[in-house]
């Protein structure tokens, strides 16, 4: 991880504690920059002072919750999963797999 961006991935970011501690921990041992994905963005508590006064540069989170005004950070980007849920629901009026819009990747 020196001398590289890394990526910390996660199903949320609640209080955001254990995401900004991470990226405390690979900044201390030798990133270059770290950026937080999360699927749900539930930011509660202390997590907006938290991620804003981490050195997390980016935040990434989809739209599954929504992110009032006083929640949004410079630091954070929303991306939609309408085109995925528009995609499956397609597939199931169309009776076309709804696994091959992931790949088959949805597998465990």
């Amino acid at each position: 991880m020196a001398g590289r961006l890394c990526i910390l991935t996660d199903d949320m970011i609640d209080t955001g504690g254990t995401i900004v501690s991470a990226a405390e921990i690979l900044l201390d041992r030798g990133a270059t920059e770290v950026w937080a994905m999360a699927t749900h963005g539930v930011l509660s508590g202390p997590a907006v002072d938290r991620l804003k006064n981490s050195p997390i540069a980016r935040v990434v989170l989809t739209n599954t919750l929504p992110l009032p005004e006083e929640k949004q950070l410079p630091q954070i980007e929303v991306l939609s999963i309408a085109p995925l849920i528009a995609e499956a629901l397609s597939a199931v009026f169309d009776d076309t797999s709804v696994s091959e819009i992931f790949s088959g990747e949805n597998y465990a």
